[in-house]
């Protein structure tokens, strides 16, 4: 039977729509997309699935929030998007850790980093988005000062391809990683496999309320700031007394709103990248 095409979706966007569609591929397509600049001055994504759900999750989302916004899909040979997936995929150097896929594990030096061997697959989470890299420094941050040591116990709440866990457990925690997407949850499940760390991490469908209300040393979350303003009462709630929590994939404009929501734990460390920030708390 002949493999199935893959669908490329191109988004042209002017400056004014840029955050909202950027923010929604963070959340639905964030394993890599291609960004140009156009003559016109506006900038077009070009997003590539390879699974029917997550189009149609972030068509969904795209309609919901523009509603008027022009979305041009063409199918293309699978074979042909292999090759250049491999060509597109870079290593991510982020902290400690080296965020890199199989194929470029013997290949790429090292540098002392911890290596994150991610199967870049319909989730979310490669390391490449501004937020991933940010939540992997500040785990690096948290355990070079010992608030984060080994034997604690983390949740990463809309974990997707389980990155941050994964790093999590390579210093000697474990825990529970949730997401709401079934897809996000099969590619977990394979990457903790790929990294040896199964016995610590355990990945189950949900959100804030999985783990039977175990409470947490760190309870991390790299999703959008509507549902991190949503799910603050749940999240603190999952936080021992003292734990750590880091936020993310959340823009600067939207930082002041996320962190009010957590005012009970007081203010907030905040982490930069160009327009992206993440919030810390517990240091």
């Amino acid at each position: 039977m002949a493999t199935p095409d893959l669908i490329r979706l191109d988004i042209v966007v002017d400056e004014e729509q840029y955050d909202t569609v950027a923010g929604l591929l963070v959340r639905n397509i964030s394993y890599g997309w291609e960004e140009d600049s156009l003559p016109t001055g506006e900038t077009r994504f070009r997003v590539h699935c390879d699974n029917a759900i997550v189009q149609e999750n972030l068509l969904s989302a795209l309609r919901a929030w523009l509603p008027g916004l022009d979305v041009e899909q063409t199918s293309i040979p699978r074979q042909d998007w292999t090759v250049a997936w491999r060509e597109f995929f870079t290593p991510v150097r982020a902290g400690q850790f080296i965020v890199l896929p199989p194929w470029l594990l013997e290949s790429t030096p090292l540098e002392g980093r911890n290596p994150i061997i991610i199967e870049p697959k319909s989730a979310f989470g490669t390391g490449h988005h501004n937020t991933t890299v940010l939540c992997l420094e500040a785990i690096t941050e948290l355990l070079a000062s010992g608030r984060l040591k080994a034997g604690q116990r983390f949740f990463d709440v809309g974990t997707g391809s389980g990155i941050l866990g994964i790093a999590c457990c390579l210093n000697g925690l474990a825990g529970l990683g949730s997401d709401i997407d079934p897809v996000a949850v099969d590619n977990a499940l394979e990457n903790v496999v790929i990294n040896k760390v199964a016995d610590d991490f355990r990945i189950v469908p949900g959100s804030a309320e999985a783990g039977e209300g175990e409470r947490f040393d760190l309870v991390v979350a790299n999703i959008l700031a509507g549902p991190l303003r949503e799910l603050a009462p749940a999240l603190i709630a999952r936080m021992k007394p003292g734990a750590c929590l880091v936020l993310s994939g959340l823009l600067d404009v939207q930082a002041d709103a996320v962190e009010a929501a957590y005012a009970e734990l007081g203010k907030a460390r905040r982490v930069q990248s160009g327009d992206w920030v993440a919030l810390v708390w517990g240091e």
